[in-house]
Parts: structure tokens; sequence; C-alpha cells
């Protein structure tokens, strides 16, 4: 049965037949069919290379055509830039450079945008995103050359740069954990740093200090502090309730320890101690103890300590030490959630008390803690402007007169900054006396005082013997000069700072100068997580960040031996931030739990750190820094534990105890994350510790015969003072 058209089922798609035009005016020419096939494949080819190589669209301009014979020529001639190309950016970007093309056709031809190779659209897209740092990136050069590479981006490339790093190699890359005592050629051990020769610290100590000695900076200073002396029984409110006075703790040998009663502002002889736990735990089943133990003293301040610091330019038997502690914790909850105490002002009593330790008079055994002669407290010295948050002694080399002042001992200049938001400067002087007495004074004014309006201090360091840098709550930065300066006036009360610039977006946590290898180079913390890298000569143009970090370090310290400034991140790992290449940190070695307090040494490549957990170890992060597969050692120097007190227990004052435990043996420090001991039930968790039995602060001795003494502080109230060197 025949179908008719109709009933066929159409499709819905439009069928459009092919154009053919009877009269073609191109008709013959095969010049410009050909031309176009040959670019229609030119660009297929040159795609294909730029997906699969990042200089695909320069060596796709160069590949030589099996088109004709001419064009062979030409991209042989062009191939030979390739080098320049690749280095410059290619050849379309230079315009002495003519890029090999299609023969032309023969006729006239439609100017259309796609007839530009779709290659030289995407390399201009790619070169205006580029950025380069203008230095090696060590990480992706090849072996053979990563040595050199490294050592360059580290330290420099320019003669002097690499004398000083080699100086350091062989002055102290030896020295795995513990620093060492100066050998008789001075070639090993303790040494000034080689960016801090002789001849510049005379310069400093000399010229440095001639607006003191000789200009009236002395007076002037002196005229502005004053203060007010108390008796014994009046600064008890500045220092600790007498209820708390007496601090309980265990320590001795492992598993013969005894408990020690230690009152407030007393001291006990590490080496009494061990002598009384043998004396008394002893049996004839014990194995022998070791017959001496490494000089020291515990120190009971009162409360729990906040910052300690080494008083510089003491070259002398004598040092001594500032002591600074926290607010005693109060039962009243009343106002706790109702401000911010980091940008609230807070006045309070509060103290700061200077230690004066002895060496003995042996010059053989110069270096070593006298053992017999106990540590003293000279002066306490009382305020009103709440605790020292952060203290700074001038470091810059001084030469000390005897007649400066008289009846005086100058210890030196003391820059803090309170809680009370001021940053202040005090002329720290003791009372000579034949025999050592503490002094107790309450100081009114100070000898210089500043803040700026609006926001509080945070941190200071000193720039110069006239200058300091101090970090803000509101993220500026603020230079003062304290001379000339002739105190308060009714229109100006406080000096105005020469410098007050933005840095970061909040709070500056911590401050630190690459002192004496660049003092104008200054490195901050902040709590939003970014580190920055800062010169003065200009601070808004010339800064370098950081990686970002969950939780900032809380103490940033700058290591002249690594050019490097240290600090321990929330990874509970030790990382330096080199200053030539600060946005690249390195990570040395991971701590026993979270980084508290750090301390570099001032004649030497150690640095102590003390956790959370109530370790303190000592570690070299040169060695790591140089030799990067070297394994990096630490050695914990003891572990502080605290447990708070039982409803059943008697104890006296219902403060608890603590445990000091020591004598432990160098351990490899591993930068993998150990997470069998922290995995309960397949999860990994964190621990919270009292704060009584942290470690909160630690401090090396600062000159070449001290430069192993190290004081660590303790949220107990408790302040280790112990000879490292070997």
């Amino acid at each position: 049965m025949p179908v008719s058209p109709e009933s066929v089922r159409k499709s819905g798609r439009a069928r459009q037949p092919n154009r053919k035009y009877a009269n073609e005016i191109f008709t013959g020419l095969e010049t410009l069919g050909s031309a176009s096939e040959h670019e229609v494949e030119h660009r297929k080819q040159t795609e294909q290379i730029s997906d699969s190589d990042e200089f695909g669209e320069d060596k796709a301009l160069q590949e030589p055509s099996e088109a004709d014979e001419q064009e062979d020529v030409v991209s042989s001639a062009g191939s030979a830039l390739s080098t320049s190309d690749e280095l410059c950016g290619g050849a379309a970007s230079d315009p002495d450079v003519e890029i090999p093309s299609t023969p032309k056709a023969q006729g006239p031809r439609p100017v259309s945008t796609r007839n530009v190779p779709h290659v030289v659209r995407k390399r201009h897209k790619r070169s205006d995103a580029m950025h380069v740092r203008g230095i090696t990136d060590p990480v992706h050069t090849p072996a053979k050359g990563v040595k050199p590479d490294y050592i360059y981006s580290l330290f420099g490339n320019a003669t002097q740069d690499l004398v000083r790093m080699a100086r350091s190699r062989d002055q102290w890359c030896h020295e795995a954990t513990l620093p060492m005592r100066p050998n008789e050629t001075g070639t090993r051990g303790m040494h000034h740093f080689f960016s801090h020769p002789e001849e510049k610290r005379h310069i400093e100590a000399s010229r440095g200090w001639d607006w003191y000695e000789n200009h009236g900076g002395q007076q002037c200073l002196s005229k502005s502090q004053a203060n007010v002396a108390l008796g014994a029984d009046e600064s008890l409110t500045y220092l600790a309730p007498s209820s708390d006075s007496t601090w309980n703790f265990h320590m001795g040998p492992y598993g013969r320890q005894a408990q020690h009663h230690l009152p407030m502002l007393q001291s006990l002889a590490l080496g009494k101690a061990w002598a009384h736990a043998q004396s008394q735990n002893i049996t004839e089943n014990d194995a022998p103890t070791r017959p001496k133990r490494q000089d020291g003293w515990l120190l009971n301040v009162g409360r729990g300590v906040r910052c300690v610091e080494w008083a510089p330019n003491h070259v002398a038997d004598t040092q001594y030490l500032a002591v600074s502690t926290f607010r005693p914790k109060t039962t009243d909850t009343s106002d706790q959630l109702k401000f911010s105490p980091a940008f609230t002002v807070q006045s309070f009593p509060s103290s700061i008390q200077i230690w004066s330790f002895s060496s003995t008079e042996a010059p053989e055994r110069r270096s070593f803690l006298d053992p017999d002669i106990s540590p003293s407290l000279r002066l306490v010295m009382c305020t009103d402007w709440g605790d020292a948050k952060h203290l700074r002694w001038c470091p810059m080399p001084r030469y000390f007169k005897s007649n400066s002042q008289k009846g005086k001992i100058p210890i030196g200049l003391l820059a803090g900054v309170w809680s009370d938001g001021y940053v202040r400067v005090l002329d720290v002087c003791l009372d000579q006396c034949e025999a050592p007495s503490t002094s107790f004074v309450k100081l009114t004014t100070a000898a210089f005082t500043a803040k700026p309006p609006s926001t509080l201090c945070t941190c200071v360091i000193w720039l110069s013997p006239t200058e300091l840098a101090v970090g803000c709550a509101n993220g500026y930065l603020a230079l003062w000069s304290i001379y000339p300066y002739l105190g308060p006036s009714s229109s100006a009360p406080f000096p105005k700072p020469y410098l007050y610039t933005p840095l970061h977006d909040s709070y500056i946590s911590s401050l630190s100068s690459a002192y004496p290898l660049s003092p104008h180079i200054l490195a901050t913390t902040s709590p939003s997580g970014h580190l920055r890298l800062t010169s003065l000569l200009a601070p808004q143009t010339d800064y370098v960040l950081a990686p970002r970090l969950r939780h900032p370090p809380l103490h940033i310290h700058f290591s002249e031996p690594c050019q490097a400034f240290i600090a321990a991140d929330e990874a509970e790992t030790l990382r330096v931030w080199p200053i030539r290449r600060f946005f690249s940190p390195i990570s040395l070695a991971r701590c026993p739990s979270q980084g508290l307090a750090l301390g570099v040494g001032h004649v030497h490549g150690s640095v102590i750190v003390g956790c959370v957990d109530g370790t303190a170890s000592v570690m070299s992060p040169l060695r790591k820094l140089l030799f990067p597969k070297l394994t990096s050692w630490q050695c914990p120097v003891f572990k502080h534990e605290f447990a708070r007190p039982r409803v059943t227990d008697e104890d006296r004052h219902g403060r608890g105890t603590t445990r000091i435990t020591e004598g432990y043996k160098a351990l490899e420090a591993p930068l993998l994350r150990g997470t069998g001991k922290r995995a309960v039930e397949g999860l990994v968790v964190a621990t919270v510790y009292e704060e009584e039995g942290q470690v909160r602060c630690a401090s090396w001795g600062t000159e070449l015969h001290v430069g192993g003494w190290v004081a660590v502080g303790m949220g107990s109230g408790m302040v280790r003072v112990e000879d490292l060197a070997i």
C-alpha cells in the first residue's frame, strides 16, 4: 500500500543544505585555502603543547612546520632564542624578536581577531599575574645545587656574610645541646657575636653613653624618678599575703625525693636539696649516687613569675636578676567577663625584685655559681601601676663609672610595660653597703613615662641607649626618644613619639629587633596570626609577611648566629624565620608540649624552651639550620609538675605541691608528631595543664663568664637559676 508523503514523520530539526555557489569569485585561488588549513593545524598543535608545557606558547611558535621549507629555516633561527625567551617571558614580549608566521595569502583577506594566535593572548594574561621575589627558592633547585643556594638564601652571598657564617659554624656548630665554656684559644665555646666586634662594642660603650655621663642625662632621669622608702611590713601588700608565702615541693634523686618547705623571698641550693634527700632515703642496696651535681639555686618570689631578665654589662663577680610577678588570684568572679584585660587599664599593687648572685673567686672557676654564698634580695620596687608585663634591660654595651652616683651602685636602665598601659624607664641603682641587705622603695614616678593616645602599650624593646620601640594594642608601632626629655609639663604631660605607624590590624603581642646585626629590622607578632618583618627605614613599604598562623607565638627572639627570628608555634614546633627568607619558616624540632617561654643565648647559639607541661629543654638551632639532614637533639634540664591539694590532705596553706625531676638524658627531637600517646579511642586529644606547673619565662646570662647561667620562672612562684655550661 503506498504511503502518502504527508503521513511520513519529519524530523523536528531543520535541514539546511550545504551552501554552494555557482559563481565562486575565489575559484582557482588555492593559496588562501591552504593557508587557512595550515593555520588551523598550527593552532591545534600549539594548544596541545601549551596544555602540557609551561612555556608551550613559546615553543609552539618556534617549532618548524612541514608546510614549506622556507618556514623551516625561519623556525630554526627562532629556536636559537628559546633560552632567552624562557628567561625574559617569551619572544612575543620582545619587540626586537620577529615571530615566524605562516605565509600570507595572495589576495585580499578579511581582517578578524580570530586570526591572532591564541597563545599570544594567553601569554599576556600570564605575565600580568606573575610575581617574582627576586631570590632563588632552594626547595625547587636541583639536588646538586641545593647546598650553595640554601646557604645564600639564609646568610647572603656577600663575602662578609659568608665569613661571618663560617666563623659562627666553627665556633658553635659542634654544640649539640648545652653551651660550652671558651677554650684557651677562644676558637670554641662562648664568644661575642661576630657581627658585634670589639671596636663596635667600644664605640657603643663610650660614645653611645655620652648623653648620660657628660650631657646631663643622668641628672635628668634622676630628677624625674621619685621614690619613697618603705618598711618590710608595708611591702607585704605589694609582694604576697603572708598566709601564702611558703611553698612545698619535692626534689632530689629519682626515687629518693624528699619534701622541702621554702619560705617567701628565701633561696635553697640545689646541691643541698639533693644531699638532704640522699641522706634521708639512702639504703645499703641503693646504687651509688653521683658525687657532685651542677651548682644552682631555687628562689621563692611569692607569686607566679611573669618575667625574668639578667642585667647586662656587669663583668664583675656579681650578677643581677630582675623578676616580675603575676597578680594573685582572687575568688571574686563578679567582674570576670565584664571587660577584656588585654584592652583595659588595670592598676593594682605589684613589685619588681632585684636579686644578686655571686660567682666563685678562683679565676679558673669564675663562671660557676658560688654554692656557699646565697643569693641576696637587694631591692624591691613597689608600684601601683599593675603587673610589669614586659621588662627589658638596655642591652647596649656600657662602661659603669664608680663615681657616677655617690653611694650608689648603678645596675642599668630598665624599660617595662605595665598593666595600666604605660611604658616606663627606670634608672635602677643599689645602695653601697658592706653586708648585702634588702631595700624596699615605692616608686611614685618613673624616669621616663609615655603612652600613646586612646590605646595601651603591650611590649617594648631598646633600639639604642636613648630610643624605645613600643607595640600598642591597636596594632601601631611607636618610637620614643628618652633624651632630651625634661620631665612632664602643664602643656605636654607625656612626650609624643617621633614615629607612630600602623603595622597590624590588632594587638601587637611581641616585638624583637635584629640587634646587633641589623638594629633597624623589627619582627612583630599579632593575635591576627600574622608575623611581620619591618624595616624602620621605610615601615610602610619595606616589610614582609610570613604565612599566617592560627595562634601566633607569644614570644619571638632574634638569634644572631642563625640570623633569624626564633619562636614556638601552635603546632608545638620550634621554628626559625630567616631575615632573608622571612616568608618561608624552617622547622627545627618538636617540643614536648606547647611552647610558652623562650630564651636565646647572648654569647652562644643554644636556646632554652619552656613548655606548659613544666619541661625546660635546651637545643642548638644552628646545627639543624646549617645541616638539615642532621638529627636534632634536645636536652631536658628539668620538669616541674603541680598537683592540687585534696580535701583530705593536711596541706599547710592549701596551695598544693610541686615535684621537680631532673637528670634526663639528651633525646632526639623529630619533627613528626607522635600521636600514639595522645590518641584516645582513635581521637587525638590535647592536655590542659595547671597554671602553677607551667614554665613562664627564661633568660640567659649576657657576659662571657656567665653566659651559661640561665634563669627559669614558673607559675608556682619558683625561680630556678643554674649554670648549664659544660
